[in-house]
This record gives C-alpha cells, structure tokens and sequence, in this order.
C-alpha cells in the first residue's frame, strides 16, 4: 500500500486515470492532492471525485511526497521553473509522464540531485489496461522505483526500461492504439464494401477484436500460432492472408514504426 502524499500536477485524460484508480487506495482529504489550471475542468472534476482541486501547482509541490508531471509537453519548462524548482528537493520524488521530455532535460532545470522517474503509459490507462514503462534518473534509488512501479500497477502493466529506448516504446505501445483502431476501422469500411450494414459491421468487427485479444491472452500461444490455426491451406482466410503478404503488409507496419520513432526523437526535448 502507498504510504507516501502524492500530487498530480496536470488533469487530462491521463491525469485523471491515474487520479481516479489512486483515489480507490489512498485516503483523498489527506494523501492524494491535484491540480488543474483549466476553471471549466477543476469544476468537473471536484464534481465528479467531491476533491478540492488545486489552482496553485506550488501547493502541490509543497504538501507532496511524490509529484506526477501529467501536463502537456508544451507547458512543462514554464511549470518546472516557476513552481516546482520552487519546492522541490531531494526528499521528493518528481514522476514526468510528459512525452517527448527527457529525463536529462528536467533534471538540467530541477537539480540532478533530485529523483526523477519518466514514465510513458498509453491510453488504455483510462479503463486500467495501460502498459507503462518506467526509466530512472541519476538520483533515483530503489524504492523510488518501487513507488513508481506501485502507482502505475494502479492503471495497468508497468515495465522497466532504459530511457534511451522510450522512443521506440513510444512507436510500439504508446502510439500502437491507435494502429489498431486504425485496421478496425479499415475492417468496418471493408465490410460496407461486401453489403454489411454499417452498425452491423461496428459490432462484427469491434467484438471480433475484443475476443481475439483476450485469446491471445488467455492461450499464451503467440500471434503466430494462433493465425496458423485458423488458416486453412486453400481457404478464405489463406486467400487474405496471401493478400497481405503480397502487398507486404509487415513491411508497411515496420515502414510505420519506424516513421514514428524517428518523430518521437525529433519531438524530444532533452
């Protein structure tokens, strides 16, 4: 259980998954605080959780042991100078899940002598599905991996990684959601070309992939192995497959991947 005061500075779709799942564990009025500067969200949200939100990230900085950076990468350097350099020491621990800044990059403005943690989670932490990596800075020991490791288990898987591979996470799980709303959205529009009814077709196609994943969760088998079962040599399924190898289908997703990882790099700040 986490025995330490924890802040989040920043309340957005991330901001407020790792939020909601923590105030399932942690006592609110007194060992969780957020923040939000936008006036129509900071209403919604102490609506919805009956939490006070702060307006003055300083506050937050002040009272928390563990501070989560959960603002957009644009707004970080303006936070990081004019409030958390403010209150911040070597006691705290300061976790950035701003994409595209370095840890490298934060400790230039906050001190190397501060702990400091990057986590890239993906979507799926909304629903507490996520799969985070964590990456650890000069001064970070061990337990402050471990609370990091704890918070974040909060909104799914978390895995260990060096700092110098985020960018290819960020290619693979970070932006990998969208690759695959992307192919079913592709599936629904070819289902409209063979004569299936829109809202039919939403349904064939979305709970086709819901228990695809969830066998290929459930069977431990691999991809691989599981494609092999279903395809029959000289049956339908054979005949896409073979589409999809003549128009080098792997290859595009690798082309991808690649592309967007290189973006990653160039978006860095470090």
């Amino acid at each position: 259980m986490i025995n330490k005061k924890i802040g989040i500075i920043g309340c957005g779709n991330m901001g407020e998954a790792i939020f909601s799942r923590l105030a399932q564990v942690v006592e609110k009025s007194t060992s969780l605080m957020v923040s939000e500067m936008n006036t129509a969200r900071r209403d919604e949200l102490m609506g919805k959780y009956r939490i006070i939100v702060e307006i003055d990230n300083n506050l937050v900085v002040k009272y928390s042991d563990v501070i989560i950076l959960a603002v957009k990468p644009k707004d970080i350097d303006g936070v990081l100078k004019q409030e958390i350099c403010c209150g911040v020491s070597p006691k705290k621990l300061l976790i950035s899940i701003a994409a595209g800044i370095t840890i490298k990059h934060i400790e230039k403005i906050v001190g190397k002598d501060v702990p400091v943690i990057r986590v890239m989670p993906n979507m799926p932490a909304i629903i507490g599905e996520a799969i985070s990596t964590i990456s650890s800075g000069t001064s970070v020991k061990k337990e402050h991996m471990d609370i990091a490791r704890e918070i974040f288990s909060m909104v799914g898987e978390v895995i260990e990684i060096d700092e110098k591979s985020v960018d290819a996470v960020t290619a693979i799980s970070g932006s990998g959601p969208a690759y695959f709303y992307y192919l079913i959205e592709a599936l629904i529009d070819a289902a409209g070309k063979l004569k299936i009814e829109r809202k039919t077709a939403e349904r064939l196609v979305i709970k086709t992939a819901v228990g695809s994943i969830k066998l290929l969760d459930a069977l431990k088998e691999g991809p691989d192995a599981l494609r092999r079962r279903i395809t029959s040599k000289g049956g339908t399924t054979d005949a896409a497959v073979k589409i999809f190898d003549r128009k080098k289908f792997k290859n595009i997703v690798q082309d991808a991947t690649a592309a967007a990882c290189r973006r990653s790099k160039e978006l860095s700040k470090g």
